[in-house]
């Protein structure tokens, strides 16, 4: 659980590190250890990424539990030899760099923010306003919902 304050620059912070997550595990795959299954080619995923409880437990860092399976799914990873493959390819250009944030509600566990997205840090380009849901419990934060669901939080399914 991310722990941070509630400030909009935090949240925002927040917001931004959630955002990124899926890249991260998704961009690690090893370019140099490829295996083809069916037509498709996977990368073997970093140690620290072997498996699907610590690819969870890296999404779990920033968000929920629904989020963070369907990140995982949608990762499209297969198992080999006790390690995780993630699919080759390009997963195209996404909004997720927040450029301003807002509180609309707070409540003793829930933050509701509207964030503006961009797809550049230095200026508005391509934005999307998008609502998430923050849970908070003692000083940590989670992301439990974002209202804009991109390709990393579609319902699980396996490409065609």
């Amino acid at each position: 659980m991310a722990q941070t304050g509630q400030s909009p620059g935090e949240l925002k912070a927040l917001i931004d590190a959630a955002e990124g997550v899926w890249f991260e595990v998704f961009y690690s795959g090893d370019l140099n250890e490829a295996i083809t299954v069916g037509d498709r080619e996977y990368y073997l995923l970093p140690f620290k990424f072997s498996t699907k409880e610590k690819v969870i437990t890296y999404f779990r860092r920033f968000w929920g539990v629904t989020m963070s399976n369907r990140m995982f799914c949608n990762l499209y990873t297969i198992k080999r030899n006790n390690r995780l493959y993630v699919i080759a390819g390009d997963p195209g250009i996404f909004t997720t760099i927040p450029r301003r944030v807002r509180v609309t509600s707070r409540t003793a566990t829930r933050i509701s923010v509207t964030a503006v997205l961009s797809m550049s840090e230095d200026y508005d380009e391509e934005t999307m306003v998008v609502q998430y849901l923050i849970g908070k419990t003692g000083t940590g934060l989670r992301v439990l919902d974002r209202n804009k669901k991109d390709e990393r939080f579609a319902r699980c399914g396996r490409p065609g």
